[in-house]
């Protein structure tokens, strides 16, 4: 069935789903990597479509900024009674924290630490980091690693807030992680609350403005038509992770 955030009608959707936040990227890079996609919703101009890659049907949706719009989308995406997704990966960009990380790494959440209660209505509230599977992790990597692109495992902080008093470095120390962005904690209580997978690929767009070398952040054209590679690891795991599957 449709929601009312997203008219796509319940089948229309493949149970093999990559998520980006911005949906002028969305709508890029679906029209330039699927086949035949098909605009499923375009409710608040999130869109949604289907298309075929490499003989695999998978589906591009937007999704928004924040935990909170996360959270709806992938509720539903992941939901039995809604959308039924087995699988969700979230592609997009974060803050580098680190200085093992720079603008225009690739980089795989292998952990996401946070400062969101967003688990708690769900009776979802771990004291401890959550992580996506372990063989879904392995697979990502070998995917990178067969098409010859440097992908880095991080910890990553989603945080409530893009406005924050510390700076990224600062960011790093009060919580150990490598990475920041809004959306990844929320994807990965839902698909643990419905028993489903999920995975996180991220795009290092900024860092620290006191680095002394090399470029700072991306621009706004640069988030939005660029992170190609990123696009393909995403879409290449799928077409490996469906083939365990099937066999």
């Amino acid at each position: 069935m449709s929601t009312v955030h997203n008219s796509a009608p319940k089948g229309s959707i493949s149970k093999l789903v990559l998520v980006t936040g911005d949906p002028l990227r969305c709508k890029r890079f679906a029209e330039l990597y699927l086949t035949s996609p098909k605009l499923l919703s375009e409710v608040r101009n999130v869109y949604c479509y289907t298309g075929m890659y490499k003989g695999v049907e998978i589906t591009l949706m937007a999704h928004g900024m924040g935990v909170g719009s996360m959270g709806i989308y992938s509720y539903e995406l992941f939901s039995p009674e809604i959308y039924d997704a087995d699988i969700v990966i979230r592609l997009g960009s974060c803050g580098g924290m680190s200085e093992d990380v720079n603008v225009n790494d690739l980089v795989l959440v292998t952990s996401i630490h946070s400062n969101s209660n967003y688990g708690e209505l769900l009776h979802l509230n771990p004291s401890e980091d959550i992580k996506p599977d372990h063989e879904l992790i392995n697979l990502a990597k070998k995917t990178a690693e067969s098409l010859g692109i440097p992908l880095k495992s991080v910890r990553n902080f989603t945080s409530d807030n893009f406005y924050s008093k510390y700076s990224l470095s600062e960011l790093h120390r009060k919580t150990g992680c490598d990475t920041v962005e809004m959306e990844a904690y929320a994807l990965g209580l839902n698909a643990i609350y419905h028993n489903k997978k999920f995975l996180t690929i991220l795009t290092v767009s900024d860092v620290d403005s006191n680095r002394t070398s090399g470029v700072i952040e991306l621009t706004r054209k640069e988030r939005e038509e660029g992170l190609g590679k990123m696009f393909q690891v995403g879409l290449e795991t799928l077409v490996s992770y469906s083939k365990t599957i099937s066999s």
